[in-house]
């Protein structure tokens, strides 16, 4: 089932805390309106488990990860994408690069944190726009580190305001926890067809108030 509203009408926090109490688990997407006909319009979209996020792009070519990592230069650009090619369908990409001694967990914590800011900071400048959530949508492997976040942090950045400022140490007492990857729970799901509900100030309050 998919979930559709406007960021006019209901705010991040709202949001994202209706994703943390129902314990959600889907792909949630943010698409701006375009001002004028010749503005291109940005889509974000973030995928979560059981309410918390465990990954975040721009697109959903499964490259976003791979950008990040080679940003940094920890590790060849030949050796990255020939490892993203290796690794097993059913297991996150970081967890795979953790286990094969590539990268370790606090590089993966920083590229995880980093991934979650880049795609936050952009939905806080939104005023007009479409949200969409589907449930239960296959998660992207090769977009995630293995780690996962309680989207209530994500709504004290949309509080504050001041999430473009906020250092990666700054998330350090947050309940930021490796996910064990396990084929149970990252089997791959079969996508059903779409079944749009309007999300409502009614469903929003149902769950949260």
């Amino acid at each position: 089932m998919c979930i559709t509203g406007s960021l006019a009408e209901f705010s991040l926090p709202e949001i994202f805390q209706f994703i943390e109490r129902g314990k959600e688990t889907g792909l949630l997407s943010f698409r701006s309106e375009a001002e004028a006909p010749t503005t291109s319009i940005a889509i974000h979209y973030i995928w979560v488990y059981q309410g918390k996020v465990v990954a975040a792009a721009n697109q959903l070519d499964e490259q976003g990860l791979v950008k990040l990592i080679n940003q940094r230069q920890w590790v060849s650009d030949r050796v990255v994408s020939k490892l993203a090619q290796l690794s097993p369908t059913d297991k996150p990409f970081g967890f795979y690069l953790k286990n094969q001694g590539v990268l370790r967990t606090e590089q993966l914590k920083q590229i995880f944190l980093a991934q979650v800011l880049q795609q936050l900071h952009p939905l806080l400048q939104l005023k007009n726009g479409i949200f969409k959530f589907e449930q239960d949508v296959p998660l992207p492997m090769r977009e995630m580190t293995g780690l996962s976040i309680s989207v209530g942090v994500s709504k004290l950045f949309a509080m504050s305001k001041k999430a473009k400022a906020l250092r990666p140490d700054a998330w350090k007492s947050t309940s930021v926890a490796v996910t064990i990857a396990q084929r149970s729970l990252y089997s791959a799901q079969v996508r059903k067809p779409c079944k749009v509900k309007r999300f409502s100030q009614k469903n929003l309050h149902s769950v949260v108030g």
